[in-house]
């Protein structure tokens, strides 16, 4: 278990811990740290990892990769790389040689042309070689820049606002357990019977899997029956 340096319910201008560390609590339930996006997060408001760039998806392979080597170089597929934008996210090589390696990044070089060389360090050495026909997709931390649950999802769910977070802040959002949510609109929810899912008409809210036809992820079920639109109640998250 994680020993805490920032509190469950403390928000930090710096990082204090990793992005996506673990942490449960004496009464089994879980939180994950995360810094917030560009808008402040509500309490109770379900949350989703920030929307993928899909113009990192399907970047060839710019110079071949051998068996040990612990760094890949890709050639952009339209949108430049900022310093740190994709420290401790994901890289896969999706196709051809080398097919299904996954690692975490550990850093990557800055690249201002949309169509330029970029050289992502890994976490660990390739098993397999990659070559040029290779194709690579890169991904954030999904928990760097975590956003309000749009009505039209746009990534995962991550875990609940605690609190008030401070745009661009740091802290703790939970993510396992009994959990205070925000409820959707004339929704009807049965006490521990309803499934939840994210909502398609408020964002940030949850909504009982069999009230709509909207296909959807279930995130944990009703601990309580509520029938006033809007209001908070306890679910069961079981996003971890």
């Amino acid at each position: 278990m994680t020993d805490l340096i920032q509190g469950i319910y403390d928000e930090s201008i710096g990082q204090q811990h990793r992005l996506g560390e673990l942490y449960t609590d004496p009464f089994g339930r879980k939180y994950r740290y995360v810094q917030a996006g560009v808008v402040a997060l509500a309490a109770g408001h379900l949350l989703q990892e920030p929307a993928e760039n899909t113009a990192y998806r399907s970047m060839v392979v710019q110079a071949a990769a051998a068996i040990g080597d612990t760094a890949i170089s890709v050639t952009l597929g339209g949108t430049a790389v900022t310093a740190n934008q994709f420290e401790t996210g994901d890289l896969l090589v999706e196709s051809s040689t080398g097919l299904g390696q996954a690692f975490k990044i550990v850093r990557h070089t800055v690249q201002t042309s949309s169509t330029g060389t970029c050289t992502f360090t890994l976490d660990r050495a390739l098993k397999v070689a990659i070559t040029t026909s290779s194709q690579v997709s890169v991904r954030k931390n999904s928990y760097d820049g975590v956003i309000d649950y749009p009505t039209t999802p746009t990534g995962g769910p991550v875990g609940f606002a605690l609190y008030a977070m401070t745009a661009a802040y740091y802290g703790w959002v939970q993510s396992g357990g009994d959990v205070q949510a925000l409820y959707d609109t004339g929704a009807n929810f049965a006490a521990d019977e309803s499934a939840m899912m994210p909502s398609r008409d408020v964002a940030g809210s949850v909504t009982p899997m069999l009230e709509t036809v909207a296909a959807g992820i279930a995130i944990g079920w009703a601990r309580e029956q509520v029938s006033v639109d809007s209001t908070y109640g306890f679910v069961h998250t079981i996003i971890d």
